[in-house]
């Protein structure tokens, strides 16, 4: 385990706080794809947590809801605490090999950190036109990071809030841009696809609850598209 050392913590709005720790550069370097993720060791316990920032940064960025232990530490630990850190963990998503390929970017929640990455780096490849970020919530108020999101949106990625209360026309200066429909993400995904939004042949990459992973698993058991999560 390598050491890392809070250096900030803010409010990203849907109860989640956008948490960065300063890493060393060989801990630093471990983190080379999208998805992955990190073990944090505390006094109050441990916990994983889906790294959030730029691959290789020396600050590392997480997206943390209070569930308590290695959170509550993390969320509202003094600035300088140092934590016991893993080196970046799992697989991640093959992004790297997704350029100019049509990707959907499926999260709910706290798992939008490891959309943020992903997003920044086909922002970067100039493939923002070919990208649809899914993300779930029980509404548009409890969105996480929503200036974060309206930019993508206005970069001309294609986002769509998949409202589980089914309150599309609440909260509607949240992500102005976004599209809005009901129900989980994995049904509007499966809904898309029949309807030609999602193109036959897309790379789904998703992060979430198991029970979303596994049905977007079940989509691309069917051959309409290929999924990948981080689990």
């Amino acid at each position: 385990m390598g050491t890392a050392v809070l250096s900030s913590h803010r409010d990203a709005g849907g109860g989640l706080t956008l948490v960065a720790l300063d890493v060393d550069e060989a801990t630093a370097r471990t983190y080379t794809t999208a998805g992955q993720y990190v073990e944090i060791r505390a006094e109050k316990g441990n916990g994983y947590f889906v790294l959030a920032g730029d691959e290789g940064a020396r600050r590392f960025e997480l997206l943390v809801r209070n569930a308590g232990d290695a959170a509550d530490a993390l969320v509202n630990g003094a600035i300088g605490t140092s934590f016991a850190i893993s080196t970046a963990l799992g697989e991640g998503f093959p992004i790297h090999a997704a350029r100019a390929r049509p990707l959907v970017v499926a999260v709910v929640g706290s798992a939008l950190a490891a959309a943020r990455p992903v997003l920044r780096r086909r922002l970067d490849d100039g493939d923002a036109a070919i990208t649809q970020l899914y993300i779930g919530v029980r509404a548009a108020a409890e969105l996480p990071l929503a200036a974060e999101v309206e930019q993508w949106a206005e970069r001309g990625i294609r986002v769509v809030l998949c409202l589980s209360r089914g309150e599309l026309h609440h909260d509607e200066g949240t992500v102005p841009r976004a599209e809005r429909v009901t129900g989980y993400v994995q049904l509007a995904i499966e809904r898309a696809i029949a309807a030609g939004k999602v193109p036959h042949g897309a790379l789904v990459v998703a992060a979430g609850p198991e029970a979303m992973l596994a049905a977007l698993r079940g989509l691309g058991g069917a051959g309409a598209v290929e999924v990948v999560t981080n689990v």
